[in-house]
């Protein structure tokens, strides 16, 4: 799992509140519900104090001190590491600590997708592209341990345009990269909230 460098609103991205966590508590709770995954968090800048926020779950916590080079550098730096893992991994799951709406069971129904089509990068469908959370088999991994820039995942995906099946993300794919979709995200959580308990 690919959790993302530092903020550009202040302060890190990663521990603002999300309804009662904070986002990267969030993200993995989300992961550590599913069955036969292992969770690694790839934290860059603010280490140490965003490490405390998580330090209490069952995941292995790494440290990219190269994340000023993007996106890419930190998904290079995770699948360089599982490579070394004495665990053998078929596919890895990349999911970002900014899309906090996608659910367990969006990443449910990607790992099943997968394990119908296990030679094909399953990802998420949006409305104006395809991208994270999204899983690679194997045969990518090279590939995506060659990242070190940031366009991420998708680069990846863009070139292997015939080998992808996507599962629909629905309303769920909003990312936050400002203070502002981070506002009108917690405001749309909680008028949805609202009406679902009218």
């Amino acid at each position: 799992m690919a959790a993302g460098s530092s903020s550009r609103m202040g302060s890190p991205k990663q521990l603002l509140p999300w309804e009662n966590t904070s986002l990267i508590a969030n993200e993995v709770e989300k992961s550590i519900q599913l069955k036969q995954v292992m969770t690694y968090v790839i934290l860059g800048a603010n280490f140490e104090v965003i490490k405390k926020e998580i330090a209490h779950f069952p995941v292995e916590i790494l440290h990219n001190r190269n994340w000023k080079l993007g996106m890419g550098s930190s998904i290079s730096f995770g699948i360089q590491q599982t490579l070394k893992s004495k665990e053998n991994f078929e596919a890895v799951l990349i999911t970002l600590v900014d899309q906090p709406l996608i659910d367990e069971a969006h990443l449910t129904s990607l790992i099943s997708k997968f394990n119908q089509n296990q030679d094909a990068i399953i990802a998420t469908a949006m409305k104006e592209r395809i991208g994270v959370p999204a899983i690679f088999p194997g045969q990518y991994f090279e590939e995506l341990s060659g990242l070190n820039e940031d366009y991420g995942a998708r680069h990846v995906i863009k070139n292997y345009k015939d080998q992808i099946i996507t599962v629909d993300g629905k309303d769920k794919t909003d990312d936050i990269d400002t203070i502002e979709q981070y506002k009108a995200l917690c405001k749309r959580v909680k008028e949805r909230a609202k009406h679902s308990d009218l």
